[in-house]
């Protein structure tokens, strides 16, 4: 499996603290079946983890997997915050984030907590004309996408991805974001999964995940979701 949102990168935001927890992590992750990370430190206005770090903190971590014989390949990536359409523009144009995997060809995107981002569909819209597909971290999680999900199914419709986290579908953020999650699952919705896992406590736990999917739509459709998922990082 491949795991496409994990704070693993040790020491960048509030994810993994120290080198030794992002090893414990990998470790578990290759317990639960995970092969392949994504990594995807937080990029927002108070974790400003660039793309620099991303690529250098990652070899680092990749070394130490390679000496304590964890077979977990490593990708770059962010999570980017829309923290307006400016701070966005700005640090895209710039390349000041990474985008998942090699290939740059998908963006893992999070919306505020506090509320809906409405730059979002023109932001949607700009990264797939340049050829960029957008994914969107956990809306299951969000408010404002349960209590009036049109606002999300207007830019699926645009050709954005969603995201769903494992922890959600298992109850672990709550019946409501575990009741959505499985509704984006069930109505077809639900284009990728991933584990969103900070540290040893909040860990990687992909395979739960993906048990739902496949209780929920069958092996043929988990198969689809993973060679998805598989996509982004093969592409070179």
């Amino acid at each position: 499996m491949i795991d496409i949102h994990c704070h693993i990168l040790p020491g960048v935001d509030d994810g993994s603290r120290d080198l030794e927890e992002s090893a414990a992590m990998a470790r578990i992750a290759y317990e639960d079946g995970i092969r392949d990370i994504i990594v995807t430190p937080h990029f927002n206005e108070t974790y400003l983890t660039t793309a620099d770090t991303v690529h250098r903190k990652l070899e680092e971590l990749q070394k130490e997997l390679d000496r304590q014989a964890i077979g977990i390949r490593l990708h770059p990536g962010n999570e980017v915050r829309l923290e307006s359409k400016g701070f966005f523009d700005d640090h895209h144009r710039g390349g000041t984030f990474a985008r998942l995997g090699r290939g740059g060809t998908h963006v893992l995107i999070e919306q505020r907590w506090k509320g809906y981002d409405p730059d979002t569909p023109e932001i949607v819209e700009r990264l797939l004309d340049a050829g960029v597909v957008p994914i969107l971290a956990h809306p299951e999680r969000h408010f404002f996408f349960r209590e009036d999900p049109e606002g999300l199914l207007g830019l699926i419709e645009l050709g954005l991805w969603t995201q769903v986290s494992a922890d959600s579908l298992v109850g672990n953020f709550g019946p409501e974001a575990k009741a959505f999650g499985r509704w984006l699952i069930e109505t077809g919705r639900a284009h990728t999964l991933a584990t969103d896992a900070h540290n040893v406590e909040r860990k990687p736990n992909l395979g739960a995940g993906m048990a739902v999917f496949e209780e929920i739509a069958g092996k043929s459709a988990r198969a689809e979701l993973e060679a998805r998922m598989r996509s982004i990082v093969d592409r070179a």
